[in-house]
């Protein structure tokens, strides 16, 4: 009987991590039929077809999607902006609309900042205050760092780059099989993204059925789902981290006090090493500042630019 019982237990064994790799390799999230708003605009380049948008006219102010989300995310901000400022909001590689073309891409700051600087480039944007929230707030600083002089000032919401350890949902994806598993099972899916919502806002009131589809379809798309792992394993905020004490770009931090992706302890580092710093923590939000308290961002954001 031992021989038959280890046969057995061998093809339950073989069975059970065949299913598993099929789950993070093999297996693909269905992909959510949802299109481009109808102010959509594309810009071609040998990197990426950029999808952005574009309203108003004045002093440029360029706004990356949040990380993990596209230019929706910032659909409350716009209009303020907008009455003084030519205002684009861009999708970045793996983010909304936006389709890569260079295969050889880096999914990292190298690559982020890269992309940036292609499609100021291409749109011919010269020196603009620079925005992000979270993930992208990271990517503006980095860039900053990088090409100071293309930058006028920064708007940094609730940004990585502190190089502090992410929350355990994010750190699930950096290691092989089990973030595969993780992306392809949970973010694919459109009630843990009602539930993401849900972790990353105070005010729940204001997320209607719309802003689920919104947030949850572009992330279905292959490309995106799978830079969310490629991103969490390639970012390295040491570097942003390290660059801050020589960051002379005037910037403003705004924080929700209630974050539970970057906690608001986080700003106090930003106070100490920016040496060209505001912040601003704002209680009775969380994460998703823009659309948790758009009023409160629009008006710190306009007056600041002022």
């Amino acid at each position: 009987m031992r021989p038959r019982t280890l046969a057995v237990l061998s093809l339950i064994l073989t069975l059970a991590v065949g299913a598993v790799l099929y789950g993070a390799y093999g297996y693909r999230p269905a992909v959510a039929g949802y299109r481009p708003p109808a102010n959509a605009r594309f810009l071609d380049t040998p990197l990426a077809r950029f999808h952005y948008v574009k309203e108003g006219s004045g002093t440029p102010v360029v706004l990356l999607s949040p990380g993990a989300s596209w230019t929706y995310g910032w659909r409350r901000q716009v209009p303020a902006l907008a009455r003084d400022h030519t205002v684009y909001v861009v999708d970045l590689p793996g983010q909304g609309f936006t389709r890569l073309k260079d295969r050889d891409f880096t999914w990292d700051l190298r690559g982020m900042t890269t992309a940036i600087g292609v499609f100021l480039n291409a749109a011919r944007i010269e020196r603009p205050a620079l925005g992000g929230l979270s993930w992208s707030g990271g990517w503006a600083l980095a860039y900053a760092q990088r090409h100071p002089e293309r930058v006028s000032s920064l708007l940094l919401l609730a940004p990585s780059g502190a190089s502090t350890r992410d929350t355990w949902v994010y750190e699930l994806m950096k290691y092989p099989v089990v973030g595969e598993l993780w992306n392809n099972w949970y973010y694919a899916d459109r009630s843990s993204s009602r539930a993401a919502l849900d972790r990353i806002h105070v005010n729940r009131s204001r997320i209607l059925e719309e802003d689920v589809d919104a947030f949850w379809a572009p992330g279905t798309f292959p490309d995106n789902l799978e830079s969310q792992v490629l991103l969490e394993r390639g970012l390295d905020w040491r570097e942003t981290l390290a660059a801050m004490p020589s960051t002379t770009t005037p910037t403003l931090v705004i924080w929700g006090r209630q974050d539970t992706v970057n906690p608001v302890g986080q700003a106090q580092e930003y106070a100490r090493r920016l040496p060209a710093v505001q912040v601003r923590e704002l209680d009775g939000c969380g994460h998703a500042l823009t659309t948790d308290c758009p009023e409160e961002v629009a008006r710190l954001m306009a007056d600041y630019l002022a």
